[in-house]
């Protein structure tokens, strides 16, 4: 199938309810789906979305392990579901909710190019924040493989952002601890160099991976570089993460 045709096939599995179907698993490679994602992020910007900036996946071992493939794919990141710290969402509409508490950062220039150094990835963030990720697993005909992830954006529903600091403020990003509590009862604590990648390394590999598929970092995008955790969320639960040295974040669902 060409970009455009399989573009059109998904967007219309996708508006009747059906983002896995029984031709997608299988059919598709990396890259191309990358492209067919971006194709679908068009539609949603056409349709007047705004893009907030993008998340990059699989960066925990573990989560490579579990889907046996050591690659990092992008995501994107839309603005009406980027909320600040203490927003109240309702549960009732996002399907298998999930969070995971990640690091966020905001660009603040553009960095572009596929021979970006970590020199130029310092230079070009401005700020690092607590965050989380909402994620919902869609409802699809067939168990998607990864790159039927990818073209659904890795799960990605939204983000919620916090407290922060600007980046060479934060000092080693490796051994920051996070500690996740639910309804005040503390249910994940760990550090950075445990759980992820270099959130640089992350970062500059985004910034190569979106330009070999045609997009840059901009200024005030935000980006979240993986989960420490996931855990499983519902309604009326209050979630809270503090991360030494960079800030916190909380969010109730409603």
């Amino acid at each position: 199938m060409d970009l455009e045709t399989t573009v059109q096939r998904l967007a219309e599995a996708r508006k009747a309810g059906d983002h896995c179907p029984e031709w997608l698993p299988g059919a598709l490679t990396l890259d191309f789906a990358l492209d067919v994602q971006l194709g679908l992020l068009a539609r949603r910007l056409a349709e007047g979305e705004k893009l907030a900036g993008w998340k990059v996946g699989l960066t925990s071992p573990r989560a490579r392990k579990a889907l046996g493939a050591d690659v990092r794919p992008f995501g994107f990141l839309l603005q009406s579901r980027v909320f600040r710290s203490g927003a109240r969402i309702p549960a009732a509409g996002i399907r298998a909710l999930s969070i995971e508490p990640e690091l966020c950062f905001t660009m603040g220039s553009r960095l572009a190019g596929t021979e970006v150094t970590r020199e130029h990835v310092l230079g070009a963030i401005e700020r690092v924040a607590a965050g989380f990720e909402i994620n919902e697993r869609r409802a699809g005909s067939a168990r998607p493989d990864v790159p039927a992830m990818v073209t659904d954006c890795l799960t990605q529903w939204g983000i919620v952002w916090g407290s922060g600091v600007p980046l060479r403020g934060a000092g080693d990003l490796g051994s920051v601890r996070c500690t996740l509590l639910r309804d005040g009862e503390k249910v994940y604590e760990g550090v950075s160099r445990d759980e992820l990648d270099d959130h640089v390394e992350s970062l500059r590999r985004l910034a190569a991976a979106l330009a070999s598929h045609g997009q840059a970092l901009a200024p005030g995008q935000k980006v979240i570089t993986g989960a420490f955790a996931r855990q499983d969320a519902a309604p009326g639960q209050h979630w809270r993460a503090s991360y030494d040295g960079v800030g916190e974040v909380e969010v109730t669902f409603t």
